[in-house]
């Protein structure tokens, strides 16, 4: 699954789940020699690509940055790859992008629905309902078709597996403590093939040891 790798990496984000816990996954999948830094901020803004993160640093075998990457789903993407969990046939890569991107337009919308004019939340309420509804009818869907055995496709862990389970392990955890509301949304929309997901995820020997440190979510989404 993972490709041969002598570089190092450097994850920076802030000390909480948020934007970087997909690519978190990926660099400990991935086996490599990876750090985490929580710059201060704003003071470290204008040292970032974009003035913002997460950002990735790949350093080459004599310790020197050959490679910086911002932005969540690029980052995403590019470890996926650098694990092979992305396949190389392009038709079936831009499946599971495509469900990743479904995943990111349902936290825009909530993001939307937060900061909107009061005459507009209501309706931005009810498209991130639909958004909502709409995955965990098609990603529910197949999940099924695949054999209902924790994955989408194959019978290993995928790219989409891993931005899945992040998805529902920031809107789940983190939502539970600023908004609970939210997180009993996903709660009560959890579907039988989610819930194998998330325990083949949590179960798998390259993440089970990673995420018993960071804390699992089996018994939140099982309720």
């Amino acid at each position: 699954m993972t490709q041969s790798c002598t570089s190092s990496f450097i994850l920076r984000y802030f000390n909480v789940t948020g934007r970087a816990e997909a690519s978190r996954l990926l660099l400990t999948i991935a086996k490599v020699n990876w750090t985490e830094e929580n710059p201060e901020w704003p003071q470290e803004k204008e040292n970032q690509p974009f003035g913002r993160l997460p950002v990735l640093v790949e350093k080459s075998a004599n310790n020197e940055a050959d490679f910086v990457l911002s932005e969540s789903h690029a980052i995403e993407r590019y470890l996926g790859r650098l694990t092979g969990l992305l396949p190389s046939n392009l038709k079936e890569a831009a499946r599971q992008e495509e469900l990743q991107e479904q995943l990111g337009d349902i936290a825009e919308q909530f993001s939307r629905q937060i900061v909107e004019y009061e005459d507009l939340k209501k309706a931005a309420q009810e498209s991130f309902n639909d958004l909502l509804d709409r995955m965990f009818r098609v990603h529910s869907k197949i999940l099924r078709e695949n054999g209902n055995n924790g994955h989408y496709f194959g019978d290993t862990l995928s790219f989409i597996d891993v931005m899945s389970y992040s998805f529902l392990n920031l809107f789940i955890t983190y939502m539970e403590i600023y908004r609970s509301d939210i997180a009993s949304v996903f709660q009560s929309r959890m579907t039988p093939e989610f819930v194998k997901l998330v325990a083949a995820v949590e179960s798998d020997p390259l993440l089970e040891s990673y995420i018993a440190q960071r804390g699992k979510i089996y018994h939140l989404v099982s309720q």
